[in-house]
């Protein structure tokens, strides 16, 4: 037995999905492998053919360190990288020269716990320059854009792939629901036959293989033939457990290069005839889509700098594939929801809301394409298309009441739910979706039986054969064409699909079976509302660019440099925001009279100016009256910024509030600033400082025009007040802004 058959262990008909292909404790016999401690950069660990490599005998090892391998230029290449904190993320380095000078090295590092992983191949480049990765990449990917299609996407990948590798075959594979796959794509030499749309059962890569290479983007094998070589210890004493690990364990290898194969899968590529493979991950979401796989009749190895190139260009590749799938996702995504958009508008005016769902243009037979669909509710069942008896349909309610699931899906119902067997032919595909708590309430879309044939590699039936031991893992021989005709399985339910069906279901529950009248009271208020918010929002920009040219104007009479400038005006901007984040914040709880004012007023105090004056008792507003002060006050703010007292330097504006039989009352008076006549017709702003006071808090506003400024008095009633201080104690009195 060899070293890696010990590692690996025994194996048997249902080991597949258990191998330790992560801890094979040996590697592949192309390179040489060394474990190397974090701190001190002694090395625990090796395999491979250090002499080669290294000019190092195996029993020297014992004795040196990484420094003693590699002089220091290259040692701080090295030593640094795999010690980053980027555990598990290999790291590649090309051409470095060990201290013997024995061969430019190619080197793979990265993190294993407290030890580092040192990969080495001989620096070998293919015979036409690959160069800088990006620039190899660039040229591959040229191919994909002008592509049309999703097959012909993949296969225009395939075709950059086999170009670059110059592989016999490269095929793209793709995962299918159940983890079988299939050949979507191939480029091939013209003396071999196609694999293309072959099905491959899902044991032929096994859940921890898919993981491995969900984990990591590629995967190469020069030579099955070639026997693996151990790991072996150094310097066992310096460790807690077997093999130099700290905590006894197998050293995991999940992420080298160099990893031992399987024998299961080594035999499988002897079986196919392969000699070489090399594997690169379709990764979309971080779960693994498919394959790029690489086979050669004879060993083939690919160099450092060109699998750099073949992963860069499976990364890209994938993102440009799920970015094809996905606008295609978005297409049918829009699709349906134009079409729950008018069944919406049909059934807000609907009084039979199930015969609704089923008749008319638009039906629950163009959100999701079935065979037939029912509708059961309230002890009543409507129907489209080929559906089941209503017995049969029943039943099923009552089965997928107790399944407890708010969307339930399978392509073979015949499976789950035998009595569906003899009504293959219109129900081995269900969809359904609950409608309420009730049982027997649900939409459910049938499909019929697809009856069709699979082709696969090789009978996938027969997965295993008995080796001359009588008891080992055999994968089968023949990948011939195998065709398999099945039956009682409807097409299958797609994410997109199912999707849709959740979004119809969301919107059923909460828009239409428990708020139909309600949504049909408030449409045409939200429409009035909508308006009205798009007239203010019209408003309040204009406002808030006016008081942005006030502000620079201001500031600009004032400033003495352009610095000052700069720093005047992002102070009055920022005090501007602030007030507006008061005002939002009123809307939760009570605010000071005093906090509202200043806020409203900061943007367009200084230094120098020294006219605005305001006084007033500490009182605080209830919530109710807090936005609409806050509004009245923005109004005449902006309103003598653009035309009063405020667009001017020579501007006052005195405000004074206090208390009248608990009721607020403010006065606010500009002087000094461009005459006033009264306006010709009533603004915005008026009909919102009124409108504000009076509907919200039952308030009264009085607004004079006079020549010298405008004079505003406003009263807001008792029960939105909150007194905070005794006005006789002067509590709240003040200068105001200086």
């Amino acid at each position: 037995m060899t070293a890696g058959e010990a590692r690996f262990g025994k194996v048997d008909l249902t080991s597949c999905d258990r191998e330790p292909i992560h801890i094979p404790g040996s590697i592949q016999a192309h390179g040489a492998l060394l474990v190397v401690g974090g701190e001190d950069l002694v090395i625990r660990q090796f395999a491979g053919d250090t002499c080669l490599l290294l000019d190092v005998e195996p029993a020297r090892l014992r004795s040196l360190t990484l420094a003693d391998l590699f002089d220091d230029q290259v040692l701080d290449r090295i030593a640094g990288r795999p010690l980053a904190p980027v555990p598990g993320l290999p790291a590649v380095l090309l051409g470095m020269m060990p201290r013997s000078g024995a061969l430019p090295l190619d080197v793979t590092l990265h993190t294993q716990g407290s030890f580092s992983i040192i990969e080495l191949e001989p620096a070998q480049r293919g015979a036409v320059p690959v160069g800088n990765p990006l620039s190899q990449v660039r040229a591959m990917l040229a191919a994909l854009q002008s592509s049309d299609g999703f097959e012909a996407c993949c296969t225009a990948a395939a075709i950059q792939m086999r170009s670059a590798l110059g592989f016999d075959r490269v095929m793209v594979y793709q995962f299918l629901h159940d983890g079988s796959g299939r050949v979507v794509a191939e480029s091939k030499a013209d003396r071999l036959d196609g694999f293309l749309d072959l099905h491959y059962p899902a044991s032929d890569i096994p859940r921890q293989a898919r993981e491995l290479y969900r984990r990591n983007w590629l995967r190469l094998i020069p030579d099955v033939d070639r026997p693996p070589v151990p790991l072996e210890p150094l310097n066992p004493d310096a460790a807690d457990g077997p093999g130099g690990q700290p905590d006894g364990q197998p050293l995991d290898m999940s992420c080298c290069a160099l990893r031992a194969v399987s024998p299961i899968h080594l035999e499988y590529l002897r079986n196919m005839g392969v000699s070489a493979s090399m594997s690169v991950s379709i990764v979309m979401r971080d779960k693994l889509w498919g394959l790029i796989a690489c086979h050669n009749h004879s060993p083939r190895h690919v160099s450092a700098d060109l699998r750099a190139s073949c992963e860069l260009f499976g990364q890209i590749f994938s993102l440009h594939l799920e970015a094809r799938i996905e606008a295609d996702a978005a297409r049918q995504r829009h699709g349906a929801g134009r079409v729950i958009e008018a069944l919406a508008v049909r059934l807000a005016a609907a009084s039979d809301i199930p015969r609704a769902l089923v008749t008319g243009e638009v039906t629950l037979l163009d959100l999701i394409p079935a065979g037939g669909v029912a509708v059961l509710m309230d002890g009543e069942t409507a129907t489209l298309g080929e559906t089941p008896p209503a017995d049969f349909m029943s039943g099923l309610a009552a089965w997928l009441t107790e399944q407890d699931q708010p969307l339930f899906d399978t392509r073979h119902l015949g499976a789950d739910y035998p009595p569906a067997i003899p009504f293959a032919a219109t129900a081995s595909g269900v969809l359904a979706i609950s409608l309420s708590r009730q049982p027997a309430d649900y939409v459910i879309w049938f499909r019929p039986e697809a009856v069709r044939s699979v082709t696969w590699a090789g009978d996938p039936h027969k997965l295993v054969e008995e080796g001359p031991s009588g008891g080992s893992l055999k994968p089968r021989k023949s990948f011939e064409a195998w065709r398999e005709e099945v039956r009682c399985q409807s097409t299958v339910w797609t994410a997109i699909e199912m999707e849709a069906a959740q979004s119809f279901r969301v919107w059923l529950l909460e828009s239409v079976l428990r708020q139909v009248d309600l949504a049909r009271k408030e449409r045409e208020a939200t429409l009035a509302h909508q308006d009205l918010l798009m007239a203010e929002l019209d408003h309040r920009v204009k406002n808030a660019l006016a008081s942005i040219q006030a502000l620079v104007q201001q500031t600009r009479v004032g400033a003495g440099s352009i610095d000052d400038f700069a720093t005047g005006l992002e102070r009055r901007i920022r005090a501007m925001s602030h007030a507006h984040d008061l005002m939002s914040e009123t809307r939760w709880k009570g605010a000071s009279v005093r906090a509202l004012v200043e806020e409203e007023m900061a943007p367009f105090r200084s230094e120098r100016n020294c006219n605005l004056r305001i006084s007033g008792d500490d009182v605080m507003l209830s919530p109710k009256a807090a936005l609409p002060f806050t509004l009245v006050m923005h109004e005449l703010t902006t309103n003598a910024a653009k035309y009063g007292a405020l667009s001017t330097p020579a501007g006052a504006i005195d405000i004074r509030w206090g208390l009248k039989d608990g009721a607020l009352v403010l006065n606010w008076m500009e002087r000094g600033g461009p005459a006033v006549a009264p306006p010709t017709r009533r603004g915005f702003g008026s009909a919102v400082i009124e409108r504000s006071l009076r509907h919200e808090v039952k308030g009264t506003c009085s607004l004079t025009f006079g020549r010298e400024g405008v004079d505003c008095v406003f009263m807001i009633p008792a029960d939105c007040v909150i007194p905070a201080g005794d006005p006789s104690t002067g509590k709240g009195e003040g200068s105001g802004l200086e």
